[in-house]
């Protein structure tokens, strides 16, 4: 990652480099997100009303506007229906569970019912919307109505139980006043048969009391079948009824001061009088209300009823698929883009030129474009994708055009990124005659930078040498289609003079690779290729060799430049020995490839045995500067450089 402050302009390099992550993630995300939508069942929706109706009586009605919000009772309703009561019925109607399953399985069936439901107030009326959801559409329906029927059932068996507790309590009542109506009658009747002059007494606030006390514990009796002990009703009541008893036995206490003033006879008959007429009224009164009990119980009126039924809904609400990848969509281009900017901050390579010369004092002598977009056969997108995914070999005609595109296209602009390259490289002079392409680790395209090197250096009209000095894994002899022996290594050894070893423009002709128009290009004909030779099982020990100075002496009066390949400088020492006996090096270098720490730790091997470093050639890089896996420290990875891998990553040198 740069050490530098980031501006618009890097940020969008970073997308465009980092573009696979990207369309990877964001792939991965909405392929995850179809499987998973396509897996879950599709939803139902099914609805149904129902309307709550409450009978009050104005002092109830009274009584709830001053105490209580009449929401609230709504807002009950709608836990009571999602209630374990009515669920379990529900359950056992439809089947779900019945009363032989234990009672871990219908809580558990209970438990489930109440997921697939919700209930809620119509805002500002007294309705209720019972809405069910299952996977399928006819049980969803099915749900709905079967609660808004439980419920109305249940609310109409609750309200005939208030009105049979109600008739009961009432015949209970007045059983008992009955008898003692009939014994109080029997003795007010005995104590008549006496003559005796009698004072009446006024008892009719004492019989209002009592009859307003009744009125209320029979309300009371009712209530306390439907609420509990808290409701606001029924503590009013218990308040009104303990008034009523305190206002009666005031009643009590007067009655008995003006009985005082009586005589025994005459308060003996005020007495029974008063028990027979207040006894008489109540039980009149009691009559009454046990008529009234009896046609309530049996007209009975349920305060729940049904408005609209659930009916059988015509598409799925869930899940909702296109919003579901809409969704995805965004979320695997952000997690794309944060995982772009956490890779790109992991790596450890160098991203730009600047970056490049900051780090190694070094000036870059020039930037090779990708090759890639010139091969024909790599044009597609969707080819070129699974390409840089999947990755491949590059067969033979891919290698020939790549390696030789400063011949096959002199005109292109990786053919003038050659040519400025040999002019920064000042080609030619006494100092400048013999250089070493080299590269840190393996693959940064170091063959095919001399190959094209060489091609535009001969095209200058310079007499220009390729040695194949790699001695492990030598690529030029396959790519001008020449034989490999002999060459490089018996020169060394002695065994064939130089001029066997070398191959020119007639052995090029005669070669495997058929250039068209081969002399058409300027040239071709200034070029000439010492391939390596049998390979030894010491390459390192034949470039030590003393013989190697001489070879390079001779060579130097019969061309005016030579390029001399070799193995990658970390891994082997090849080109550390080669580095001392030429001008100069030049490092190859593939942006976003390598690690920072192992391109500067190539440097300092090069000055360690002495060389002179001409520069940096900058190779592969797209306008937005390709990712690619950093290689680790040099110590750390895994090479094996040999000759099976010739035809591996031929771009890659």
């Amino acid at each position: 990652m740069p050490q530098y402050e980031l501006n618009l302009r890097d940020y969008l390099r970073i997308l465009r480099k980092r573009k696979f992550i990207i369309i990877s993630v964001f792939l991965i995300v909405i392929v995850s997100t179809l499987v998973y939508l396509s897996a879950k069942p599709s939803i139902y929706e099914a609805s149904t009303t129902v309307k709550i109706l409450q009978h009050k009586t104005v002092a109830g009605l009274l009584t709830e506007w001053v105490l209580y919000d009449p929401a609230d009772i709504m807002s009950s309703q709608t836990k009571i229906i999602k209630g374990f009561p009515i669920m379990k019925k529900v359950a056992l109607r439809l089947g779900v569970t019945n009363e032989n399953f234990s009672e871990s399985k219908i809580n558990r069936a209970v438990s489930e019912l109440q997921n697939q439901i919700e209930t809620e107030r119509l805002e500002r009326t007294n309705i209720i919307r019972i809405t069910a959801f299952d996977s399928n559409a006819k049980e969803a329906m099915d749900l709905a109505n079967t609660i808004a029927e439980v419920y109305v059932d249940e609310s109409l068996l609750e309200k005939a139980m208030q009105a049979h507790n109600a008739r009961l309590f009432i015949e209970e009542q007045l059983s008992l006043l009955e008898v003692k109506f009939w014994e109080a009658e029997e003795r007010l009747s005995k104590f008549k048969g006496e003559e005796v002059e009698i004072k009446i007494i006024d008892t009719g606030s004492i019989e209002s009391i009592q009859k307003k006390l009744l009125d209320l514990q029979v309300e009371l009796a009712a209530l306390i079948q439907r609420y509990t002990d808290k409701h606001p009703r029924i503590i009013q009541l218990k308040k009104q009824i303990k008034d009523l008893k305190t206002q009666l036995d005031e009643q009590v206490k007067d009655l008995g001061g003006q009985e005082k003033n009586l005589s025994k006879q005459e308060l003996e008959y005020a007495r029974l009088n008063r028990e027979v007429e207040v006894n008489e009224k109540l039980y009149l009164m009691l009559k009454e209300k046990l008529a009234e009990a009896r046609i309530t119980e049996a007209q009975t009126v349920g305060d729940v009823s049904i408005v609209d039924p659930a009916v059988m809904p015509a598409s799925p609400i869930g899940p909702p698929k296109r919003i579901g990848v809409i969704i995805g969509g965004i979320m695997g281009l952000i997690l794309g883009i944060a995982f772009a900017f956490i890779y790109e901050m992991l790596d450890t390579s160098i991203e730009t030129i600047e970056d490049v010369e900051k780090l190694l004092k070094l000036p870059v002598l020039g930037v090779i474009p990708s090759v890639h977009s010139e091969l024909h056969e790599q044009k597609n997108v969707i080819s070129r994708f699974k390409k840089r995914i999947f990755g491949g070999k590059i067969n033979s005609e891919e290698e020939a055009y790549i390696r030789l595109i400063v011949h096959y296209k002199p005109k292109s602009p990786i053919a003038e990124s050659y040519r400025n390259i040999r002019t920064n490289l000042k080609l030619g002079g006494p100092s400048r005659k013999t250089i070493l392409i080299t590269s840190a680790g393996p693959r940064e395209g170091k063959t095919t930078i001399l190959t094209n090197l060489g091609l535009s250096t001969a095209q200058k009209g310079l007499k220009t040498l390729l040695v194949s000095s790699d001695l492990r894994r030598p690529a030029l002899a396959r790519t001008f289609g020449i034989k490999r022996e002999p060459g490089f290594y018996e020169v060394i050894l002695g065994t064939v003079s130089l001029e066997e070893g070398l191959k020119n423009i007639s052995d090029i002709m005669l070669g495997n690779i058929k250039f068209d128009e081969l002399m058409k290009s300027p040239g071709i004909d200034n070029i000439s290729v010492l391939p390596s030779g049998h390979l030894p099982h010491n390459p390192s020990e034949i470039l030590e060799s003393k013989e190697l100075p001489n070879l390079i002496e001779e060579l130097k009066k019969r061309f005016d430049v030579i390029f001399f390949d070799s193995p990658p400088l970390l891994p082997i020492t090849d080109a550390s020995l080669l580095a001392s006996k030429v001008d100069c090096v030049v490092l190859c270098y593939e942006i976003g490839k390598t690690a920072r720490n192992a391109l500067l730790r190539s440097k300092i091997q090069l000055e360690i045995v002495g060389s002179k470093i001409a520069g940096v050639i900058l190779n592969h890089i797209s306008p937005q500067t390709e990712a690619i896996t950093p290689y680790p420290y040099y110590y750390k990875y895994k090479y094996s450089y040999t000759e099976k891998e010739e035809s591996d990553g031929i771009h890659k040198g």
